[in-house]
């Protein structure tokens, strides 16, 4: 069995028998008269099946402990073929899911219909990660009222957390993945570092970023990046980058590039000339000894949301010895966000706060402070891997103290 395949061994096993389930890859949206949107692929259907093509279905049959699987395409079209380039190989596409029977998108209704008759089967699994009541229903919702109002006697029942839980913990092929993604997110830190200059704006330094991610095939990154010059690193999701900065400026970075859709998210503050003021340097290691804190805290069976309580509560302390807050709750004026989430195939992926960390779990640690009287936000985050007993640090190698900072921004060139 190949990744795929014992993945969806796993779902299959969560099925009852009798039963049947689909997952749809998703839909390019529309952006502007003959424009789409760039496609991006429902991460519970990719995880499943390695496809990352709009318009495909899963869907298997879970009858008297026998299982069968199908994998319908849209097929290009010739004219989708000249102009976009879009086909397919289904002999790659057979040996890379270990989906044998693979049909036409437009065959849905015939092999559902032949498998629902005579059948048996009353329960079928939809996979739905729903926000908001509000939210417009997406290609899997309008697949799940078809069917309900064609077989009205079918149970209908989520699927989501099944594979969310899967998800949670990863493979050596995922964890390969999230190495990477940091690794190639270093190099590109690293070249902004070596080209950032006073006078600059805070799209030139993105530039350099993206660069080093286009040179190593990462077409899009794992979010907007946020390259957040003097007071709008006081606002958490400043994604403007339009402003120039000053000689004096402290500029905060929350980036992060993918791999194989896996995420990086990194989140640094650096002074713009190259040099931190007293100042700037005290309040940096407040924020940096909230992180070091919830680090050392990091291990399997440490409950992940105490973390952020551990960070909050040290740099509430740190900030008394400066006499800036009275009581560590005073740390509220500074400190508006939670620290930390899980990260996968998703940015913010799968995974409750209250779950308590295990080997192989992927997260990110992020306190940040943000003095708008002082123009200066800053926050410090790394992605981290949970091991046997402790963790790693995936984006260790991305300059963080103030003593790695001054030392590698003082090799700038001119």
């Amino acid at each position: 069995m190949n990744t795929y395949q014992q993945r969806r061994k796993k779902y299959q096993d969560a099925m009852k028998d009798n039963s049947m389930a689909f997952l749809y890859s998703g839909d390019e949206a529309e952006s502007s008269h003959d424009e789409c949107f760039a496609f991006e692929v429902y991460r519970n259907f990719y995880y499943l099946t390695g496809v990352d093509t709009p318009k495909a279905i899963y869907l298997v049959f879970k009858v008297a402990g026998v299982v069968s699987e199908t994998l319908l395409m849209h097929t290009p079209t010739e004219h989708e073929q000249r102009w976009s380039g879009i086909k397919f190989d289904i002999d790659e596409l057979k040996e890379k899911t270990g989906i044998s029977a693979i049909r036409p998108l437009e065959d849905w209704e015939d092999v559902v219909s032949r498998g629902l008759f005579g059948s048996g089967v009353k329960d079928c699994y939809m996979d739905m990660a729903r926000w908001r009541m509000s939210y417009p229903y997406n290609g899997e919702q309008k697949l799940a009222h078809q069917l309900l109002k064609a077989y009205p006697y079918l149970t209908m029942h989520n699927s989501y957390e099944t594979v969310a839980q899967m998800r949670t913990v990863k493979t050596p092929e995922e964890i390969a993945a999230h190495r990477k993604a940091c690794l190639i997110t270093e190099q590109a830190v690293k070249n902004m570092l070596d080209n950032i200059k006073p006078g600059m704006m805070e799209y030139e330094v993105e530039a350099y970023y993206d660069f080093v991610l286009k040179s190593n095939e990462v077409m899009t990154p794992a979010f907007p990046t946020i390259a957040a010059g003097g007071i709008n690193a006081c606002y958490m999701h400043y994604m403007r980058n339009n402003s120039r900065l000053a000689d004096g400026d402290m500029i905060l970075f929350d980036l992060g590039a993918r791999w194989d859709y896996y995420c990086a998210d990194v989140s640094r503050t650096y002074p713009v000339n190259g040099k931190f003021t007293a100042r700037q340097k005290e309040l940096y290691n407040v924020v940096l000894a909230g992180l070091n804190a919830a680090l050392e805290a990091t291990k399997p069976g440490q409950p992940k949301d105490e973390l952020q309580n551990i960070s909050k509560q040290v740099m509430a302390q740190e900030l008394m010895k400066l006499k800036m807050i009275e009581t560590p709750e005073e740390i509220s004026k500074y400190y508006f966000h939670g620290s930390g989430h899980f990260i996968g195939l998703d940015t913010h992926d799968v995974g409750a706060n209250g779950m308590t960390l295990a080997k192989d779990m992927v997260f990110t640690l992020e306190p940040g402070l943000y003095f708008d009287d002082e123009k200066i936000g800053i926050r410090i985050e790394d992605t981290i891997l949970i091991t046997e007993d402790g963790k790693e640090v995936l984006s260790g190698g991305i300059p963080k103290t103030v003593e790695e900072i001054e030392a590698y921004m003082s090799r700038r060139k001119g």
